[in-house]
């Protein structure tokens, strides 16, 4: 009978095409709050391949809001056990999970992505996968919390403004992290642990919600995406849209550094190591280092390069280097 069909109810709605959701595949970078709501949306929906990356354990603190773990999940890793519970909700739906570094990912599970979900707790973070989405051209749907406030933001690569256009909330802000640091991400802490966003179960479900719904459209080709900034205050139940528009000067979409024309300012006789100080702070990059006709240079080393020259920086807070070329200034 075609009630027995598992998406039989979402299936009449007018221009619902299931075969769509059946060959689409998405990457959830993060499955923790609202990625384990996301990740079960989706898996109920019948998304036919879902990638789950996240190289963290699980905490009890986790438990309040993050869906799919219990108890007995504490110190397992959250991308195989959330992955373990999605199947058992629909064996129909290839479920990878990816327990290690978003930046590890290799261009076999990459290739052929439908869509980016990226339910990241850092700013950082959110940074690199937006610069994967732009260096892959894959739509990416952007969602963050804080306390009872949310967001979301739907980047088409290269057609809306990226993460980088127009940030809208501070480095420091969203550097931090919602949740305690399970035991992988501990072994990465150097000094002492930033505070903690607080974070409540109501909030995840509704932002993974939108997002979830968000694609769904891009994936079926419906309705209208939120290119814009999108602001959710729980405590009022408002909603709030910023518009966005692309910045022809961001350092990752914008079409001065498509086209290899945005300048690096170089003084003569100076190190390697002060150039990267200012790319650093223009860029907001963490640890960058420059490539010079094919060789990276050391940082200890006079910068040496001609007037015109292109050097590529890369760093690992972009999934991708980016070319800017050199102009020298008289000290």
């Amino acid at each position: 009978m075609e009630q027995d069909n598992r998406y039989h109810r979402q299936s009449i709605i007018p221009d619902w095409d299931q075969q769509k959701l059946t060959n689409a595949k998405i990457i959830i970078l993060g499955v923790g709050a609202t990625g384990s709501y996301l990740a079960t949306n989706l898996a109920l929906s019948g998304v036919g391949e879902m990638v789950l990356v996240d190289f963290d354990t699980i905490e009890k603190s986790n438990l309040n809001r993050q869906l799919l773990f219990s108890e007995t999940d504490i110190g397992r890793k959250k991308a195989d056990v959330a992955a373990d519970k999605l199947k058992r909700l629909n064996p129909d739906i290839t479920i990878t999970s990816f327990p290690k570094s978003m930046e590890k990912l290799p261009n076999s599970i990459i290739a052929n992505t439908t869509v980016i979900a990226c339910c990241l707790d850092t700013f950082l973070g959110r940074r690199w996968a937006n610069s994967l989405a732009l260096r892959e051209k894959i739509p990416m749907v952007n969602g963050g919390m804080y306390a009872f406030l949310g967001d979301i933001q739907t980047i088409k690569p290269y057609e809306t403004a990226c993460f980088e256009c127009q940030p809208l909330i501070s480095q420091e802000k969203l550097a931090q992290a919602c949740t305690p640091l399970g035991d992988a991400r501990k072994e990465l802490v150097l000094e002492k642990e930033l505070p903690k966003l607080p974070s409540v179960a109501t909030l995840s479900s509704i932002i993974a919600g939108l997002m979830s719904q968000e694609i769904l459209k891009l994936i079926l080709g419906l309705g209208n995406s939120i290119n814009n900034f999108l602001f959710y205050d729980g405590l009022y139940n408002s909603f709030t849209e910023l518009e966005l528009t692309r910045n022809k000067n961001c350092p990752i979409c914008g079409e001065n550094y498509k086209l290899n024309t945005a300048e690096v300012l170089a003084f003569k006789d100076e190190k390697v190591s002060d150039l990267l100080k200012r790319v650093a702070l223009s860029f907001g990059m963490a640890d960058p280092e420059v490539m010079l006709k094919g060789r990276f240079l050391n940082k200890d080393d006079i910068f040496i390069a001609k007037e015109g020259d292109t050097i590529y920086v890369r760093d690992e807070r972009l999934a991708t280097p980016i070319a800017l070329i050199v102009k020298y200034l008289e000290k």
